[in-house]
């Protein structure tokens, strides 16, 4: 869905990486592709995937950075939990506590390697937002303070994947389930007069044709929601007045764990950001402002 923004406004620009198919890289691509141009943005939010790059990248880490954690083996060791099947057992028997295969308690060990105890509002490098789903409080949020690693693990715990992840007193899930290209709230704030949004798709999904599983029914519908909460987003960012640019990086499905993939996905996201460069420079300087007012 590349092309012109659908209103103009001035102000800063900021970046929705929303959910998507495992597109880590895809996303950590497109970032690069806006600082090889210069643009560092002061607003990012995220859900799913998109809040992990996001959260990196808000703490201070250079895409070609997040390039290489995200592609290291033993970030892909640290989604195994060898308890995991035990715990499938016991969610088709439909027992208490048990809402997913893995704990995350791994992944946190691997992100704090890298994040330690950093705070979501100290990124020094961007304002950042991450989208979750409390079950709790059965509500959408966007956490914007609070422990970086744990919400960014709240926001990729796909359900029955990932058991629902305790912060404090709450149990949260997957941030794409309520809210999966996180720019609302950004719409009511003074200082942002563009919203980019990277969306990652796959040709191949949803296949063409009817339902064949529930695996497939399931995600149709998934993306049915997910593609009319979009819309909605977008048509009040119009009235509002703001500059909303929806960019699409088109990439094969991601094999988790698949080292052959990192390439590719990263440079489809840079070769976005480079399709949309007149669209992006003239968001992030627009007339009269140099580059040197942006952040950098």
């Amino acid at each position: 869905m590349n092309g012109p923004p659908i209103s103009a406004s001035g102000g800063d620009l900021a970046v929705c990486l929303a959910s998507s198919h495992l597109g880590f890289q895809v996303h950590a691509g497109f970032l690069s592709g806006l600082t090889g141009m210069g643009i560092r943005p002061r607003h990012i939010s995220g859900a799913s995937s998109g809040a992990y790059v996001g959260g990196l990248y808000a703490a201070g880490f250079s895409p070609e950075k997040i390039r290489d954690i995200l592609g290291a083996r033993t970030m892909t060791r640290a989604f195994w939990e060898w308890r995991g099947p035990l715990r499938g057992l016991a969610m088709l028997a439909n027992l208490g506590g048990f809402t997913g295969f893995l704990t995350g308690k791994h992944v946190a060990r691997y992100l704090e390697k890298f994040l330690g105890g950093m705070r979501i509002e100290d990124c020094p490098e961007a304002e950042l937002s991450i989208a979750v789903t409390n079950l709790t409080k059965n509500r959408a949020e966007i956490v914007r303070a609070g422990p970086l690693k744990e919400f960014i693990i709240a926001s990729c715990a796909v359900p029955c994947i990932f058991r629902a992840y305790r912060i404090g007193g709450d149990l949260y899930w997957d941030g794409a389930v309520s809210d999966s290209s996180p720019f609302l709230h950004l719409i009511d704030d003074p200082r942002i007069g563009t919203i980019a949004v990277h969306v990652v798709v796959h040709p191949d999904h949803p296949p063409a044709g009817r339902a064949r599983t529930i695996s497939d029914a399931l995600g149709r519908s998934h993306q049915i929601v997910t593609d009319r909460l979009l819309e909605l987003c977008v048509e009040r960012g119009r009235r509002h007045g703001k500059r909303i640019v929806v960019l699409t990086s088109e990439v094969p499905r991601f094999r988790f764990g698949s080292q052959k993939s990192v390439a590719p996905f990263f440079s489809a996201g840079q070769a976005t950001a480079e399709a949309n460069r007149a669209v992006l420079m003239e968001s992030a300087f627009p007339p009269g402002q140099t580059r040197a007012g942006c952040p950098g």
